[in-house]
């Protein structure tokens, strides 16, 4: 058998760490003794995690509303609230003084819905504000207030489908304030004049109902006036949405945590590392990521002479707090970092993180780490409840002193563009002990 066709088989077998005390520079299990022109070795790298408060995370404009009320035994008790302007359509004519309310809907958009039981029905709670969302930065720690009891409630059977448009009919007297406004008129003849009437809307979820909610903005999540005028054979409808076609409402999501009791109560203050011992995790849109101390490396790549690196594998798993009805961030982009435990950017502005395989790592012009949009990605393996990604064309980078070796820091997302890290309550707990480099590699040597 060739070594290629060995190096495939040993993929799938737990191997054995083996260190030469002859040859330091032959580190790892040697796969194939009998050649003697090119020594085939594999080396397991363990690794260590800490978990990192991201500072002044900014949730405005997101696209999505997150919303939810959970608790759990690491994160603790997470309760996180989304606020939104509403948005009235000035193409739509609207009922005339003497038309008849026949109903009233309002929708949700739903992104997604985390929660591990799918057998009970959930509740969403929306309140009216009373203070007006301004055109300013909101962030995961900021609110504006709103009434302490729901305008209305409504409450959803998930089980088949969490990706979904839902509606709840509602007949009260806002909805009814709101009608007769809208005939009058004088509350919809601009924009600022509308918002003093109807500041917007806070959506929250039922308190332990262990849920987290993501909604999306736009025309298909809001309210719907069905109506008739006078002469009418059919009803006429009038949206009040939190987005008319592409031009969304401003909105925001707040994050209220408290971790008393649990692995996090420590962390108190932002971008500062915290080894929390055994487990580290990460939640999003709350703001806590994991941070990987790469350091091992450097030990092991300063004892290697002649070498090239076949297949390095980092791996994470399986995910503890696993469950087949709330996933953990599919992706995680691997930014750089150092002690200061933030996203390390280039001279120009742009964040530094792993690249794919095959491609180049380094500018050859600055010298700096290569910029793309599409980074290379920490993939969950939802079979195999494993983080992993192939980042062997990153470590030769570090072995032939093209780049400095760095920390990672891992960002729920896709792209460098994406804002899935605060667009959801997803989150996932690793055993520290589970996070290794897998590294097969080949070393020229003499006859």
């Amino acid at each position: 058998m060739t070594w290629p066709a060995k190096l495939s088989a040993i993929l799938f077998i737990v191997l054995t760490i083996a260190t030469s005390c002859e040859d330091p520079s032959n580190i790892g299990l040697e796969l194939d003794p009998e050649n003697n022109q090119i020594g085939v070795f594999y080396q397991e790298i363990s690794l260590s995690a800490s978990v990192v408060l991201q500072d002044s995370l900014s949730t405005t404009n997101s696209g999505v509303l997150v919303y939810g009320n959970e608790e759990s035994d690491f994160f603790g008790k997470t309760e996180s609230i989304g606020y939104t302007r509403l948005f009235f359509n000035r193409d739509i004519a609207r009922p005339k003084e003497n038309a008849i309310l026949d109903s009233v809907r309002f929708l949700f958009n739903m992104r997604e819905v985390l929660t591990a039981d799918t057998i009970n029905p959930k509740t969403i709670n929306v309140h009216l504000l009373t203070e007006q969302i301004r055109d300013v930065d909101y962030y995961n720690f900021s609110s504006v207030a709103y009434e302490p009891t729901p305008s209305f409630s409504a409450t959803f059977d998930f089980t088949d489908r969490q990706d979904t448009i839902v509606s709840t009919k509602i007949d009260n007297a806002l909805t009814q304030e709101i009608f007769d406004e809208l005939k009058d008129g004088r509350y919809f003849q601009d924009i600022f004049s509308f918002r003093e009437f109807l500041p917007g809307l806070a959506f929250k979820a039922e308190e332990g109902e262990n849920v987290g909610f993501s909604t999306v903005i736009g025309n298909n999540t809001g309210f719907i006036f069905y109506f008739k005028n006078e002469g009418d054979t059919v009803s006429r409808a009038y949206p009040i949405a939190t987005g008319i076609n592409f031009n969304l409402a401003r909105h925001f999501s707040q994050v209220i945590n408290d971790p008393t009791g649990t692995p996090i109560e420590v962390v108190t203050e932002p971008t500062t590392s915290y080894d929390l011992g055994q487990y580290a995790g990460g939640k999003s849109t709350f703001g806590m990521y994991i941070k990987l101390d790469m350091s091992p490396l450097d030990e092991f790549l300063d004892t290697l002479e002649n070498a090239n690196f076949n297949q390095v594998t980092l791996e994470m798993g399986p995910v503890v707090n696993f469950s087949a009805d709330r996933l953990p961030p599919q992706f995680h982009i691997m930014f750089f970092t150092n002690e200061t435990n933030e996203v390390l950017f280039r001279t120009d502005g742009l964040p530094m993180a792993v690249q794919p395989e095959g491609r180049v790592q380094v500018d050859p012009v600055t010298s700096e780490p290569i910029y793309s949009d599409q980074p290379a990605l920490l993939a969950f393996i939802n079979n195999e409840k494993f983080y992993r990604q192939f980042i062997t064309s990153h470590v030769n980078a570090l072995y032939r002193k093209k780049m400095p070796r760095r920390d990672f820091l891992l960002y729920p997302a896709v792209s460098t563009q994406d804002r899935n890290f605060i667009q959801s309550l997803k989150d996932y707990v690793i055993d520290q002990n589970t996070i290794k480099m897998k590294i097969f590699y080949s070393r020229s040597r003499s006859l």
